[in-house]
């Protein structure tokens, strides 16, 4: 080999390591706050994909396609579209659809154990919002003395609460099957799992998302099943036990809060149910959900080919308006949810691609006997349900950046 050879391999092996470093930085920060998720994304980005160059790229279509396809039918729904600047923006936004699986496979490339080093990068940031999270609840009690700074968006550091249980969630999924099934091999590694467990359980709870406790009960059902599947003896009841007194603590803690919130999410469906064009007059959240479904419905009716990548949000606003709904129209609400969101930009075929995201992990993680990635599709189909998660970095970094790692395999082998 040249010496201009080997400088080369030297130069790509060094821009590859600070890749590697960033990915896991971009792992811990996303889950604290997405103020910083912006310049740590450009950097993985940028020395992932530049370490790359000339290498094989070997990327497992049969899963990614659906995010290849459905950032490139927002392309081209850039032809109908009038407003070219919030369009590039939206383009901007979804781009990490495309670049992050194939950073993803770059660092499997160099790391064999890329989804477990990333989990622990992205754990870590969690319990770093864990702690942030607790301080600003604190600082609202002193000031305020109000119960409610201990849940929902009082609690939550800098994150949605629904984005906030969503990713606690997905680390309560994968560190509850690391543990149970016995993969946790390191003794500090166990100690320190066997502690973040219940604390972001517990957090999960306060949280008191709707779509978070929805997710909480899919991953709580899946791990304790695998309880009674693989534990015996002491080591069952312990788990029995511990999970029953975490639950127990945040039901006490926020258990009337979230009655509120179902029976406020209840009473609005029965609004709509007797008189659908009263919802339109309501400034609460869960009327101004319906809202967004109702109009969304409308748009895509009234226009299989869609509104356009730039004008979904000025025919979402335009048909608040027309209702009369002026909060929603002011606050300029999205669809609040990824598949009607990507009916309204893009018509008939946007809504299939947007269900495709969902739909094509799920079915491939059936096919293969993959259950984390089963899991993990159905925790993004509950949440792109009643949230549009693709409208921002927070849920596009995150999905595309498991969904990559979990492509190549990682630690889902069939079970």
């Amino acid at each position: 080999m040249s010496d201009a050879s080997t400088a080369r391999g030297h130069w790509k092996d060094r821009v590859g390591l600070a890749g590697q470093w960033s990915w896991w930085l971009l792992c811990a920060v996303m889950p604290i706050s997405g103020r910083y998720v912006p310049i740590v994304l450009v950097l993985t980005l940028a020395f992932t994909l530049i370490s790359s160059i000339g290498g094989p790229w070997r990327l497992d279509r049969a899963l990614l396609w659906p995010l290849f396809a459905f950032y490139a039918w927002h392309v081209v729904g850039m032809a109908w579209s009038t407003d070219i600047g919030f369009g590039l923006f939206d383009l901007q936004i979804k781009l990490g659809l495309v670049l992050l699986p194939l950073a993803a496979m770059v660092i499997m490339r160099r790391d064999p154990e890329a989804l477990p080093n990333s989990m622990l990068a992205f754990t870590a940031g969690a319990l770093v919002a864990v702690v942030l999270s607790l301080w600003k609840a604190s600082v609202c009690f002193g000031e305020f003395g109000w119960k409610e700074c201990w849940t929902q968006s009082y609690l939550s550091y800098d994150l949605h609460p629904s984005y906030a249980a969503w990713y606690t969630c997905w680390a309560l999924l994968y560190w509850g099957r690391e543990l149970i099934l016995g993969r946790c091999a390191r003794g500090w590694l166990r100690a320190a799992i066997l502690i973040a467990v219940p604390v972001l359980l517990i957090f999960s709870v306060l949280l008191a998302s709707k779509s978070g406790l929805l997710g909480l009960g899919l991953v709580s059902a899946h791990l304790l099943f695998l309880v009674i599947r693989h534990l015996r003896g002491v080591a069952r009841t312990g788990v029995w036990v511990g999970v029953a007194l975490a639950l127990f603590l945040g039901a006490w803690a926020v258990g009337p809060v979230v009655k509120v919130r179902v029976g406020a999410a209840v009473k609005a469906v029965r609004m709509a149910m007797v008189d659908g064009s009263s919802i339109y007059a309501s400034t609460e959240g869960n009327e101004e959900r319906l809202v967004a479904w109702s109009c969304s419905a409308e748009l895509l009716g009234a226009d299989p080919l869609g509104a356009g990548t730039g004008d979904v949000k000025h025919a979402l606003v335009a048909c608040y308006g027309s209702h009369g709904a002026h909060d929603a129209a002011e606050r300029r609400l999205n669809s609040h949810s990824q598949f009607l969101q990507g009916g309204v930009a893009l018509g008939w075929i946007g809504l299939v691609l947007a269900l495709a995201v969902a739909l094509v992990p799920l079915g491939e993680g059936i096919r293969r006997k993959e259950n984390l990635l089963v899991l993990f599709a159905g925790l993004f189909l509950m949440n792109a349900s009643i949230e549009s998660v693709l409208e921002v970095q927070a849920g596009v970094v995150f999905l595309s950046l498991f969904l990559g790692l979990l492509a190549k395999g990682g630690s889902n082998a069939p079970e």
